[in-house]
């Protein structure tokens, strides 16, 4: 018995060992600190000093932005329609039948289509995946996978990899999306975001870890470094932060912009109750809530010259557990727009 139990000791023992050499590894080589979810496989975060270093890096990404609802979904088509090779989407819903025809289009003349769906929607009343499964199961140039090897409570990003092109959108692949919310899409050749994206999605796709070294200093990916990042921009914002989104409900976040009280605050968010601890925070002055079209872009702006585009929402499900994918822009002439439709939008609001 006493051998016994001296056996169980030293397994007990072997075990903190291992596990702390386990971790002083990934703080010696990565700086990098191992968080655990429930339902959630473990993803390395990184420490804020090192995200602060890949901010530094930023580059002025330029292009186009597009803004919803299109009268038609003809400018996103148009685009999505040119692939010749490879393209490779990330998204959470995809409904839109035109969308559906067009890749049909694509697949016929041999374009190899790779995407990337969540299968279990949240209060999931059809499943989408596997009527798009079904839709293109006798196509051997298309595949389809969903979030089981990432990880991810949800895989909620919304990106396009065309050839040489990029698309970040806010935007499923919903009839809605295109047609009656507000939403924002951003598209470039920018190579280094490119390279980026395509790395993260294959990585994604085969189910491997993504590292702080394949994320652009120009993009933020959930659950990485998005909360990280997020929170720096807001602490650190010196004159303003405006904010457009489907809603606000992540307390810390809530915390730092109540605390930013001498800056100029002005949010955007839906018509719904998922803000409502939001609306108690912020007076009406500064938050205000847009009906109509429904507002399901997410749009952070700092100071005037730091502007977010994505698929997150400023909830600790988007930023803990999901896998969400944003853009930082700089460019001034995008940001003019944004603003121009922002400050509509506010008259809309109430």
């Amino acid at each position: 018995m006493k051998n016994l139990f001296s056996k169980q000791r030293l397994f007990v023992q072997m075990r903190f060992l291992i596990f702390g050499l386990i971790i002083w590894a990934g703080l010696y080589f990565g700086n990098v600190q191992f968080t655990f979810g429930k339902g959630v496989s473990s993803t390395p975060t990184y420490s804020a000093t090192a995200i602060t270093q890949n901010l530094s890096k930023l580059q002025n990404i330029t292009w186009q932005l597009r803004i919803t609802p299109f009268g038609s979904a003809d400018k996103y088509m148009n685009v999505v329609g040119q692939t010749k090779h490879v393209l490779k989407l990330q998204t959470y819903d995809f409904t839109e039948k035109r969308i559906k025809a067009l890749f049909k289009q694509l697949l016929d003349k041999g374009v190899n289509i790779q995407l990337i769906q969540e299968d279990k929607k949240y209060q999931q009343f059809q499943n989408t995946f596997k009527q798009v499964q079904n839709l293109f199961s006798g196509y051997v140039n298309f595949q389809i996978k969903s979030d089981k090897q990432m990880g991810t409570e949800y895989v909620h990003s919304k990106i396009n990899i065309v050839d040489s092109w990029f698309i970040i959108q806010t935007a499923n692949l919903t009839h809605s999306s295109l047609f009656v919310n507000r939403e924002h899409f951003f598209w470039s050749q920018h190579s280094g975001v490119l390279a980026s994206l395509t790395m993260i999605f294959d990585k994604d796709r085969k189910g491997e870890k993504i590292q702080l070294r394949d994320i652009h200093p120009n993009l933020v990916i959930c659950n990485i470094n998005c909360r990280t990042v997020i929170e720096q921009l807001f602490s650190g914002a010196k004159t303003s932060i405006i904010i457009q989104t489907q809603y606000i409900a992540d307390q810390n976040i809530m915390k730092i912009l109540q605390s930013k009280s001498a800056l100029e605050r002005r949010f955007i968010v839906s018509d719904t109750d998922s803000s409502d601890d939001a609306l108690k925070l912020f007076p009406n002055t500064i938050l205000k809530r847009l009906k109509k079209p429904y507002n399901h872009t997410k749009m952070i702006l700092i100071d005037h010259k730091i502007l977010l585009l994505g698929s997150m929402n400023l909830s600790a499900n988007s930023m803990d557990k999901n896998r969400e994918i944003w853009i930082i822009l700089l460019d001034p002439t995008i940001i003019k727009e944004f603003l121009s439709q922002f400050e509509k939008d506010r008259q809309l609001s109430k």
